[in-house]
């Protein structure tokens, strides 16, 4: 049925006011509607049925509310019932005709359903096909691997792109692909909002011409709703497990949760630090999750930190570059225990990105491999770093001992307090020492890096005997 067929029936008692060009526009359904932004509501093809509510009183809001109902691809829209006070701007009518948009007056005696029986009979097939795209929709929700798997699977069965975007960064968590268009067919994007306790909105991409049937929109939605709702909840526990089995791993070497989460055997393939704004770390952590990459996120002392392993990093690298979030990368690591030098690392070459926005700098020192390393050589970085701390005295192994305690706690006051066992202010006193004696700063990057490295060489091949 078309508007001009809808119009001829002498029953439904309505006539054209304006737009009379659009006559032979295609309505598949009528939907009465007053809600504020009706063509969120009404599909396309479809007739929007108003008795005024929703249509606004100036001329400037009339001739956007054309353009909207235009722009969702709806059939026309037509006006009932008494409300004296609407009056349709001139304007309003102009910019139907312009635009071909049939705007319709019918009768205040006439029930909205005489209306919609009319059109039901017409295109009672056409919501055969509904009713049967409906079943097809559930069986894919049901059947979906994944958050991606179902996204893709949906775009498909209706012809549509899909995309899900995170309130909060501006991001996709889930997105289709593109539709494919002919040279003269365009693709009509339309925003739907979740319920409140959701932080995405849902974005459909559909060919100008051929826009969702509003019932195969609604469960549209709503399965969406729910699929996207469970991502989050599966996120927010994985933003969990990821923060606690990086903490276990830097603080007392624990790598339990980190195998759990990563899988045994990750390690042994090479993994990078990555150090970032702290601020960010919960959206980074919730993104990663959704989009699947393999990832330890959560916070160190100061910065925000991921463990990733070395063949998920560019897509790690991907996904801040879409945050515009500067990072800093260490060198690959082999070895749960080289984790929180590599933070160091991280730290050190995140300082030499100076806040550019998206910016990646890799770790460039020359990072000593202590066990492809001599003796030799490591003994020289311990005198060369450490200075007079590398001395075999007790003022020199308790200063040295408090600086590396500060050093292996990411220079937690708290923690190496409470590991050495003295007052705050006797630790920060012992560092201030220490730090006038070796000509380093602990909260200079630079200056943690060389430390760091020191430290390692310390652990494994102790005082030098030729300074005994």
């Amino acid at each position: 049925m078309t508007i001009g067929d809808l119009v001829a029936i002498e029953t439904l008692r309505t006539r054209v006011l304006s737009g009379a060009s659009g006559a032979d526009r295609r309505v598949s359904w009528a939907h009465s509607c007053e809600l504020e932004d009706p063509w969120l509501w009404v599909g396309c093809d479809e007739l929007l049925m108003t008795v005024g509510f929703c249509v606004p009183k100036d001329p400037v809001g009339q001739v956007h509310f054309v353009q909207e109902l235009v722009a969702a691809g709806i059939a026309g829209a037509t006006i009932g019932g008494r409300d004296e006070d609407l009056v349709l701007s001139a304007e309003m009518h102009a910019e139907a005709d312009r635009l071909g948009f049939p705007l319709l007056r019918t009768e205040p005696a006439v029930p909205w359903s005489a209306i919609s029986q009319h059109v039901a009979a017409a295109a009672s097939s056409t919501q055969t096909s509904h009713v049967l795209t409906l079943a097809r929709l559930y069986e894919v929700a049901a059947a979906a691997s994944s958050p991606q798997d179902f996204v893709d699977e949906l775009a498909r069965l209706l012809d549509v792109q899909i995309s899900v975007i995170d309130r909060e960064t501006g991001l996709s968590l889930l997105c289709s692909a593109s539709l494919i268009v002919g040279e003269f067919e365009e693709v009509r994007i339309r925003s739907h909002q979740f319920s409140q306790r959701h932080r995405a909105i849902l974005e459909i991409g559909e060919r100008a011409q051929e826009g969702l049937n509003s019932m195969v929109l609604v469960h549209l939605k709503r399965v969406i709703e729910v699929e996207v709702d469970r991502a989050l909840l599966d996120a927010e526990a994985d933003v969990t497990a990821q923060d606690l089995a990086l903490k276990h791993l830097l603080t007392d070497g624990d790598s339990r949760g980190a195998e759990a989460v990563l899988g045994e055997g990750t390690i042994h393939s090479g993994c990078r630090l990555v150090a970032f704004s702290e601020e960010t770390v919960e959206g980074v952590a919730r993104l990663a999750s959704i989009r699947g990459i393999s990832v330890l996120v959560g916070s160190g002392s100061e910065h925000g930190i991921a463990l990733v392993p070395s063949d998920e990093l560019d897509r790690l690298r991907e996904l801040l570059r879409e945050l515009g979030i500067a990072a800093g990368v260490s060198h690959s690591i082999g070895s749960w225990g080289d984790s929180r030098g590599a933070v160091v690392e991280a730290a050190s070459a995140l300082a030499d990105a100076h806040g550019v926005a998206g910016a990646w700098a890799e770790f460039a020192a020359a990072r000593v491999g202590l066990l492809a390393r001599s003796e030799r050589e490591s003994r020289e970085i311990v005198r060369e770093v450490l200075g007079p701390l590398s001395e075999v005295s007790d003022r020199a192994a308790t200063l040295r001992e408090t600086l590396f305690s500060y050093l292996r706690n990411d220079r937690s006051w708290a923690r190496s307090s409470a590991e050495l066992g003295v007052h705050r202010q006797t630790l920060a006193y012992r560092l201030r020492q220490a730090e006038t004696l070796t000509g380093r700063s602990a909260s200079r990057s630079e200056d943690i890096s060389a430390l760091w490295i020191a430290m390692q060489a310390w652990e494994r091949f102790g005082a030098d005997p030729d300074l005994g």
